[in-house]
């Protein structure tokens, strides 16, 4: 008996298999394209860190080599790469630090170099507005996600608008408020009057106006004694003045150098104020051991980071404790401020990076400005609306509501400077602020 196939048959079995081969050929050819148009992965991800590893900011880059160092090893050598979709494999990463020599030209000019010749991915911009507004501007000038760090934000928002650079920064309005909140705290053991004075630089400028809107609202009696230059010498005038009026608190914003010999020449020409608060001046402990003797004891400056803060690293995991352990250890100096801002500058760029998946450059900085982050400074998140009592801070200063969306404050705490025990100097949080988790360490005490 014959088997008959009808041709009906046979014309749906051949359509199958026409149907198999065009798939079998399309998913090949898919394939194909897919391997022969994959972009290419570079060797590295590229961060450029352009620092001032010399000259007179090198106190704030003094741990910038080994906190970068630190993250990179884990990035690489635990993590294995920062995992990225547009080439479907972990790439590890390279932090290029350059040295600005603490010259705002300079850092400039580097900054160009990093993003025309060694074509950097990203970059960051920290150590004060002489380094991060001319680096922040060539990141603008050339299309670069930028993160900028430790500096004031009214003085970076004098190079506004921005549209590739993020501030992880400081507010005067904030320092302000939360120094006359300490003068008041002991308002009855003072005559309300305040002697101020402020270098001429951005930093001082700033200081100046939100100290002034401060001082009148809150009824003290300033005496404003202008901006000076750097280098001043001779401040017996000023003095002179302060002690005729019997002012009994000293505030401002002044680099160390000239506040440690302001300082001295009042001990010299026996002023002595019960309260002495100046922003920047006594930042780092070698700043207040330079002053010399015990004229350190009992000086109040605004901190961004201690390892009390109860805050964790969301790239290796370390707790401020640990982070500030590690450096001593490595280093035998003693933890600064500006350590868990260098750390936390970089665990925002290893997270934008790895949400945008690319090294696409607009995606990056896409991403970069959803950040949603806690980090071992605590949360950064660019879109978080402002408080009802920053708004009311910030609304003289309309360029900080304008810009929103380009800064997260950090908010700082009140510390005082006193004889330690392991260093020389310890700084005991006084006030925490706006920041109750932040516990406060130690009570605070007038000087006289």
């Amino acid at each position: 008996m014959k088997l008959r196939i009808s041709s009906t048959a046979i014309s749906r079995l051949q359509a199958i298999i026409i149907a198999v081969v065009i798939v079998v050929a399309a998913v090949a050819a898919g394939t194909y394209y897919y391997l022969t148009t994959k972009p290419s992965a570079p060797e590295y991800i590229k961060i450029g860190w352009p620092a001032p590893i010399t000259g007179s900011l090198a106190a704030f880059a003094e741990t910038t080599p080994w906190v970068a160092q630190q993250i990179e090893d884990y990035i690489n050598n635990v993590m294995g790469g920062i995992y990225l979709s547009e080439y479907d494999k972990k790439l590890p990463i390279k932090i290029i630090i350059r040295d600005t020599k603490s010259d705002s030209d300079l850092a400039a000019s580097i900054t160009a170099e990093l993003i025309t010749k060694d074509n950097v991915d990203m970059m960051l911009a920290l150590y004060s507005p002489a380094m991060a507004n001319p680096i922040s501007a060539q990141c603008e000038k050339y299309g670069v996600p930028c993160i900028v760090s430790q500096t004031i934000i009214l003085s970076w928002l004098m190079g506004a608008p921005y549209e590739w650079s993020y501030c992880i920064g400081l507010a005067e309005p904030d320092y302000a408020v939360m120094f006359f909140d300490t003068f008041d705290s002991v308002r009855n053991q003072t005559n309300g009057i305040i002697a101020m004075i402020n270098s001429d630089d951005p930093d001082g400028r700033a200081t100046a106006e939100s100290w002034k809107v401060q001082a009148d609202a809150r009824g003290y009696t300033l005496v404003d004694s202008g901006l000076v230059p750097y280098g001043t010498a001779d401040y017996s005038s000023y003095i002179t003045q302060w002690k005729s009026v019997g002012a009994d608190i000293l505030t401002g914003n002044m680099n160390p150098v000239d506040f440690a010999a302001l300082w001295r020449q009042c001990n010299e020409m026996g002023y002595k104020p019960k309260i002495v608060a100046v922003a920047r001046a006594v930042l780092f402990p070698s700043w207040v051991e330079a002053i010399g003797g015990d004229l350190g004891n009992g000086l109040l400056q605004e901190a961004w980071w201690t390892p009390y803060h109860p805050y964790t690293s969301s790239v290796t995991g370390q707790t401020t404790q640990e982070l500030c352990k590690a450096w001593e250890d490595y280093s035998g100096k003693q933890w600064t401020p500006v350590l868990g801002m260098t750390h936390a500058v970089l665990e925002v760029a290893v997270d934008a990076i790895k949400r945008a998946g690319s090294l696409n450059k607009t995606k990056i900085r896409d991403a970069l400005a959803e950040t949603n982050l806690n980090t071992i400074v605590g949360p950064i998140n660019f879109k978080a609306p402002l408080t009802p009592q920053q708004q009311a801070r910030y609304q003289p200063f309309p360029e900080m509501i304008q810009y929103k969306d380009h800064y997260v404050v950090i908010p700082p705490v009140v510390i005082q400077w006193v004889r330690g025990t392991k260093w020389p100097w310890d700084p005991q949080i006084v006030y925490n602020w706006e920041s109750p988790e932040i516990p406060e360490t130690a009570e605070m005490f007038l000087l006289n």
